[in-house]
């Protein structure tokens, strides 16, 4: 019946499974071990050593059957092979190689307290194997465990703890770095899942025949405790290496131990699926067998990965090393940190101050030096008591989680491959919160907790951790785990540290102390207002005596002519009045010293102005290179002219940019300035600067700041493609203009500017909308895009050929939402408009019908979107010629159009026209001819001439990459599309291997939550399906929909194709009620936002019925399917492939049930 059930789905094209499995040739063994001679017994109740080889052994493996094995048979082929015998020696020579046996119908039945008897008989022979002279009791252990035997090992674990005084078993707890569970089941819900269990595994060891029910029903009595035992060990895996194999084939009907059984759920899990039942899953055939790679050579890695770390730790416990991890910005440590001492023992007090997680936060306002306490305090506890540090951004989740991906990296193995940010945050999470020795985290900068209130989730829960919270706002109060020793205000500094850091910062040595405290005192003790006057005082080469006068003159002029400064009071509370006023004027000082080097005007001043109306993180020396003001209107050119370069050389003067950073660093009234990579100078602006320059600047020309720094945005962003990091940058300093927009055009009533340079600042806020859709941030970008409308119709008329054009985009970005019913409210505006205004036959309206006809399209209205393409098809015919590229464009659209309404012939006679007149008009290479190429292709697939798409799809592909570049979205686009094909003529290696590439390009060049990666992974998954890797597609899709859900909302089309596709992949797993419970999720909501008629709703309810179909539901079912071929050969009538499709599966059903 899979071959009938629906395909899975990608977010642009659907996509076929086959049924069909690979197989591979049996290859020649080598003979088994002999085995005992006829009638001769061997022992099996014990713990025996199996490999006998003479290398030196320094590892020692202990492998422990399961219920009603045996040491011996458990892991014997039927060919007398024994892999942990004849196999598993070559690959670890240093190894010891144990099997125990156990009689485990006594250890599993009438009392789980027999369980403790064996798992200390384990205990006992280990320990007294390890204690023999010569042996040593230093080595690693490995525990390798089938079935039951694995919760055997987890209770002897347990006891070992429990008695670890005893120095034999605390050998044993320290010493075990890894086991390999085989088909243990770690998740027993309740008293029938243990004794189902029992019973499945029961008939596996006894060919089917026998059950053992006294067994079952002890196990039924006892199930809390089997399950009270995997509870306790997940708590005590802290230190240990975990590889879970569990079966994917059926014992007697069934999956033993799936995957969901299997998992133990810590984050150093490894998982790996085996080809083969709960019997066979611990039997190799040979050493060449695919069982081998699967089973043995992983867990020989695993050994050589014990022996490995075991030698680490003891080399690192012999030496007097530095600490292991020092992940701190040492270069932003002051050379001499003035009157701390005391908070800095505050600080340590309250991270010492009992046993489990402390929590410190060092709260005060911008400027008094709480991350230079942190770095110093890193700096002196390095070694004593922390033996990893770590520095953590904590202005935001983004940037939180930028950190932890730094975190990672740094500390995770090789080995160990973290496919996304999420993974990464979660590794270190479980990495710090198992970590053996003290531990520190300094989330630096949390100062918006309003915006950022799930920080807690980023804090390990661990014993030996400790994490200090700098931050401005108080509410971070709350973080302290005890309020009285653990939040800390940080005050400004003491009279004598205050005037140390005004002589240091000024080199005044001499200068008269008396007058250095009138100084500090009236700069409120504030270390930056301290280190700002120093600047000052070094710049003027002024003594103390002669800096007060010029003080209070500048308090003078800033009180009188900036009283927006009362907003900064309002915003940080009364308490900071004085305080941020005295900083405030210290800035007023240094500036006015590099108006007294240049002038007010000059561009120095104008720049550092400029700066503070972008995001104060990251300003890249970019955006104003990228500027070119002579491409200006006249109108709005004088506005800008002070940017021109005024040399006869029309390029960018990056040496007068570069002369001006540096002045502004030397005053410090820039933070950070370093030319990068790039080639382009990045720097930083402290954030109470940026409010300083904002406050002190006025309103008027706070909006001449916001619309030149939104028109270089705008130019930016419409330029050469740039890199992923610089993109996500500009995304900052957008929101930023977003944040302007509101501060000083939508709250004032008084706007000075043209209405030529408003209509310009406007156009160019439509085009950041523009980049924000690029990067998938369509929210904001609807914001923009209806504002505009808004301001543009009450400017100019409803008619307006620009609000028309802001009114299409604002729809597009609708389409992009999943909201097609107001796409096409709007579309339906436009055209209707602009036949009244400029004809049913001029350009502008016919785009406006193609446009509708793509969103009737979407929204499976195929008959109207038909309607429309013909017309602008004709239109375009008589009116532009018959190969005219925008004619040739709109028999693209209908070729499209015919495809999916299943004419396919039609659809294939439009694209070979299309393809011929472009390859005539614009060259066989040309972008749009590859474009045509790239459709017919696609019509060639869908009426299975895989021979024919093949050729176009590798044609188009190779020229791609001449003409467009290797990793240009439709050279993505193409791979994407061979990889397709590839699937379907089961060449699955090819399919997988083109899928991992494209997905690899789109994570570097686009990002990992871009829509084109997501659907990169989407198309990987297919290919995973394909070659009946479905746990590996499954992880892929619940990766696609969780991302999906967030950054497009749960609701979107493409995110409800995610599920389907996932409800998919559970029922190929036979996990029906999971599949069902999906799936129906899906209907109701594309009912809700598609339509009960959608082709994505009807292919939806064709997936359920299957479902219903599969799990015994049949009249069910095949009521279902009848609704769903009614409302298809209405909808899209016989001989449409989806019709056929259900058509195919509701006559079969009916076959079977007559």
């Amino acid at each position: 019946m899979s071959k009938l059930f629906k395909d899975l789905r990608s977010s642009r094209h659907k996509y076929r499974s086959t049924t069909s499995d690979t197989q591979q040739a049996e290859t020649v063994s080598i003979p088994p071990s002999p085995s005992p001679p006829s009638g001769q017994s061997k022992e099996s109740i014990g713990l025996f050593e199996l490999s006998n080889n003479d290398n030196e052994k320094s590892v020692d493996v202990v492998a422990v059957h399961g219920l009603q094995g045996d040491a011996y048979e458990t892991w014997k082929h039927d060919n007398g092979f024994i892999w942990l015998k004849d196999f598993l020696p070559a690959q670890v020579p240093s190894a010891r190689i144990m099997t125990f046996g156990y009689d485990s119908t006594v250890a599993f039945s009438k009392s789980v307290a027999k369980l403790d008897d064996k798992a200390l008989d384990l205990l006992n022979r280990l320990g007294g194997k390890r204690s023999v002279p010569t042996k040593g009791c230093s080595r690693p252990i490995v525990f390798i465990c089938h079935s039951l035997g694995g919760i055997l090992v987890k209770k002897a674990l347990i006891l070992a703890h429990e008695r670890s005084s005893d120095p034999e078993y605390r050998d044993i707890l320290e010493n075990t770095n890894a086991i390999a569970f085989i088909g243990v089941p770690h998740k027993g819900s309740d008293s029938a899942w243990w004794a189902t269990f029992a019973a499945n595994a029961l008939k596996g060891a006894s060919l089917g025949t026998s059950t053992n029910t006294a067994l079952v029903a002890d196990l039924k009595k006892d199930s809390s405790t089997l399950t009270s035992v995997s509870k306790q060990f997940v708590d005590r895996t802290a230190q240990l290496q975990i590889y879970t194999f569990y079966e994917t084939q059926k014992l007697y009907g069934v999956v033993v131990v799936d995957e969901l059984s299997a998992r133990i759920g810590i984050h150093e899990e490894k998982l790996f699926p085996i080809d083969a039942d709960h019997k066979t899953i611990c039997k190799i055939s040979s050493a060449e067998s695919q069982h081998n790679e699967a089973l043995c050579l992983p867990v020989a890695k695993l050994i050589r990965q014990a022996n490995e770390r075991k030698k680490l730790v003891a080399e690192k416990s012999s030496s007097k090393s530095q600490p292991s991890y020092y992940e701190v910005p040492n270069r932003r440590r002051v050379r001499q940190l003035f009157g701390r001492e005391d908070i800095l023992e505050r600080v340590h007090e309250a991270l010492s101050s009992g046993p489990g997680l402390q929590i410190c936060v060092l709260q005060g306002m911008g400027g008094q030096g709480k991350s230079q306490v942190a770095l110093e305090y890193c700096y002196r506890r390095k070694d004593d008591p922390y033996t990893a540090t770590f520095w953590v951004d904590a202005t935001s989740e983004r940037a939180m989680k930028g950190s932890f991906e730094t975190i990672a990296e740094c500390t995770k193995s090789e080995a160990i491959l973290l496919s996304n940010t999420d993974a990464r945050v979660a590794f270190v999470m479980q990495r710090l919160s198992s970590w053996p020795t003290s531990w520190l985290m300094v989330f630096d900068n949390y100062d918006d907790p309003v915006a950022f209130p799930n920080i807690r989730d980023f804090i390990p829960d661990c014993k030996t951790g400790a994490v200090l919270v700098t931050s401005r706002h108080r509410d971070s109060r709350e973080l302290a785990i005890d309020q009285n020793k653990g939040f800390l205000e940080l005050p400004g500094l003491s009279e004598e540290a205050a005037l140390g850091l005004l002589v240091q910062e000024s080199w005044s040595k001499n200068s008269d102390p008396i007058s250095g405290i009138k100084i500090v005192r009236r700069l409120g003790y504030h270390p930056l207002a301290i280190v700002q006057a120093g600047a000052y005082i070094k710049k003027r080469e002024l003594q103390f005596c002669d800096f007060e006068d010029r003080y209070v003159h500048q308090r003078k002029i800033i009180l009188e002519n900036t009283p927006p400064l009362s907003q900064y009071r309002k915003k940080l509370g009364d308490s900071e009045k004085e305080v941020s006023l005295n900083v405030f004027t210290t800035w007023e000082l240094s500036f006015q010293e590099l108006v007294s080097q240049t002038s007010d005007e000059s561009y120095e001043s104008r720049l550092l102005a400029l700066f503070a109306f972008y995001d104060n993180k990251d300003i890249s020396e970019r955006i104003f290179a990228a500027f070119n003001v002579k491409a200006l209107s006249p109108g709005t050119l004088g506005f800008f002219q002070w940017l021109n370069n005024p040399t006869p050389d029309p390029g960018w003067d990056k040496y007068k940019f570069e002369g001006a950073l540096v002045m502004l660093k030397d005053l410090s009234l820039l933070q950070v300035c370093a030319r990068e990579e790039d080639g382009f100078h990045h720097f930083s602006l402290h954030p109470l600067i940026k409010d300083w320059i904002r406050l002190r600047t006025g309103v008027p020309a706070s909006q001449n700041n916001t619309v030149i720094a939104t028109t270089m945005l705008g130019k930016i962003s419409i330029g050469p493609e740039l890199p992923l990091v610089t993109k996500q940058n500009l995304v900052l300093h957008i929101m930023t203009q977003e944040q302007n927009y509101q501060d000083f055009f939508a709250s004032q009533c008084n706007i000075s500017l043209s209405q030529e340079t408003m209509s310009s600042y406007m156009v160019s806020l439509t085009l950041l909308a523009g980049f924000l859709c690029e990067m998938g941030l369509y929210n904001p970008a609807t914001v923009i895009f209806d504002r505009g409308v808004k301001c543009f119709e009450e400017a100019f008329g409803r008619e307006n050929s620009f609000v028309l054009t802001i009114k299409d985009k604002l729809a597009s970005t609708h389409w992009s939402r999943g909201l097609w019913k107001e796409a096409q409210e709007l579309n339906v505006q436009v055209m209707e408009l602009r036949k009244s205004v400029l004809g049913v036959e001029h350009p502008d309206t016919l785009l406006s019908m193609s446009n509708l006809a793509l969103t009737f399209e979407l929204q499976g209205k195929l008959k109207e979107a038909e309607e429309l393409c013909v017309q602008v098809l004709e239109v375009r015919k008589r009116v532009l010629g018959a190969e005219h590229p925008k004619t040739l464009i709109s028999m693209n659209n209908l070729a499209a159009t015919y495809e999916h309404q299943g004419k396919l012939k039609e659809a294939e006679e439009l694209g070979v026209q299309v393809v011929e007149a472009r390859k005539r008009v614009r060259g066989a290479e040309h972008p749009e001819t590859l474009t045509s190429k790239n459709i017919l292709s696609s019509i060639f697939f869908r009426q299975g001439k895989l021979t024919e798409a093949e050729e176009l799809d590798v044609h188009v592909l190779e020229a791609r990459k001449r003409v467009l570049g290797a990793e240009h979205r439709d050279t993505l686009v193409s791979m994407g599309a061979l990889a397709s094909t590839y699937e379907h003529q089961g060449r699955w290696d090819e399919a997988e291997m083109l899928g991992r590439r494209a997905l690899e390009i789109r994570k570097r060049v686009l990002g990992a939550e871009d829509l084109d990666t997501l659907l990169s992974m989407n198309n990987l998954a297919s290919a995973f399906w394909c070659r009946g890797k479905i746990k590996e597609a499954e992880e892929l899709h619940v990766q696609v929909l969780e991302m999906r859900k967030r950054i497009i909302g749960a609701e979107h089309p493409d995110t409800l194709i995610s599920m389907s596709n996932l409800a998919t992949i559970f029922w190929r797993q036979e996990r029906l009620k999971e599949a069902e419970e999906l799936e129906t999720q899906v209907i109701e909501t594309e009912k809700k936002v598609l339509g009960a008629e959608h082709p994505s709703t009807l292919n939806s309810i064709h997936n359920l019925a299957c479902i219903f179909f599969k799990d015994g539901q049949k009249s069910k079912a095949i009521q279902l399917m009848t609704n769903v071929v009614k409302s298809r050969k209405e909808k899209l009538g016989e001989q449409h492939p989806d019709s056929v499709l259900s058509m195919g599966c509701l006559e079969e059903w009916t076959k079977s049930e007559a």
